[in-house]
């Protein structure tokens, strides 16, 4: 079997596949030569460190092993294959086979921004009984629509809370004026308008750097990527919020699927479930330690009151809702209420 290229932030090409080849007697040996490797590629912004990287080589290790060889699931982490839209734009050309996304899809199918809303679910048990039920349904039928398969468990990152340089969130007043650097989605961008603030959208690769230069006073992430960042070396105050949820979406391309034998399909479902219940348990302890943990690294934390970001969302929740769909909103009513 022949040995992937070198494979740098700019590649791009046609997706490297080697097809199954009939066995051959091997001259002068007395064996067989094992039928060539199916090889896919997997794309991912997180580092080696993070759960999504740890549980998915574990997927890809388990699919060789109960394949036999024959399918190879390669690991590219830290963003070597490119950016996030980067990556996304490969995997919609059938570029990249496999790709771990984070809140980068909404442009191409905007429901899969829905379970980030602020303020609907209250805990990460109440997103994925949605998730891996009737609205998740919807939200992958949507995506196999645009040429992308979804694997049926989503991974969990958390929910957010505020991080500043300047001085606490403890009200809606505070964030007035204040510049919070956003994910680079438009909801999200509403959300912090609506509430008066100034969102500023960087890549995550970026975050450290503009909230070191000041670029930002505060940004939005979950307290166990605030600790693997090491946001508390830029930021002075956590101001627990908890005001929406994220995690990430496994996908494939949907051609790139249904290349794939049914039986291989199955091995390949079955480990992605695991990987993501396991990644799951990971965030979820990663999480409950933060904390304690921000806290000794001497960020001063304070509980913010949450009542005054709730009274200018109506307008907000309208505009969203007719951007999602009355159906799409529907499903997502019966799990957590009327928003409008």
């Amino acid at each position: 079997m022949r040995k992937l290229p070198v494979v740098s932030k700019t590649f791009s090409r046609r997706r490297f596949m080697i097809g199954t080849a009939t066995a051959a007697v091997i001259a002068g040996t007395g064996t067989r030569a094992r039928a060539a490797d199916t090889r896919y590629r997997l794309g991912m912004s997180q580092p080696l460190d993070s759960p999504n990287y740890i549980r998915l080589k574990e997927m890809a290790e388990h699919v060789s092993t109960e394949t036999g060889g024959r399918m190879q699931i390669d690991l590219y982490p830290e963003g070597k294959l490119g950016s996030d839209n980067t990556m996304l734009a490969m995997l919609q050309k059938n570029e990249l086979e496999l790709y771990m996304a984070g809140n980068v899809l909404g442009p191409l199918v905007p429901v899969t921004e829905m379970p980030g809303l602020p303020f609907t679910f209250k805990n990460p048990a109440e997103v994925f009984a949605a998730l891996d039920g009737d609205l998740g349904d919807y939200i992958r039928a949507e995506l196999m629509a645009k040429g992308l398969y979804a694997f049926r468990l989503g991974f969990d990152n958390g929910f957010h809370h505020l991080t500043t340089s300047t001085k606490p969130i403890r009200t809606v007043d505070d964030l007035v004026g204040m510049k919070i650097r956003t994910p680079v989605q438009k909801m999200t961008v509403d959300f912090f308008e609506s509430l008066g603030a100034k969102p500023m959208t960087f890549t995550l690769s970026q975050l450290y750097q503009v909230c070191k230069d000041r670029t930002v006073d505060g940004q939005t992430d979950p307290l166990g990527l605030i600790l693997l960042m090491k946001l508390y070396e830029v930021q002075t105050y956590l101001s627990l919020t908890n005001h929406w949820w994220s995690g990430f979406t496994f996908v494939a391309n949907a051609q790139a699927w249904k290349a794939l034998p049914p039986d291989i399909q199955a091995i390949i479902n079955k480990h992605a479930e695991a990987a993501a219940l396991a990644q799951r348990k990971d965030i979820e302890q990663l999480n409950a330690g933060a904390l304690d943990a921000l806290r000794s690294k001497g960020m001063i934390v304070n509980e913010a009151d949450t009542s005054g970001f709730r009274k200018p969302l109506g307008a907000f929740y309208a505009r969203w809702k007719e951007n999602y769909g009355a159906k799409a909103w529907a499903l997502l009513e019966a799990r957590v209420g009327k928003l409008v």
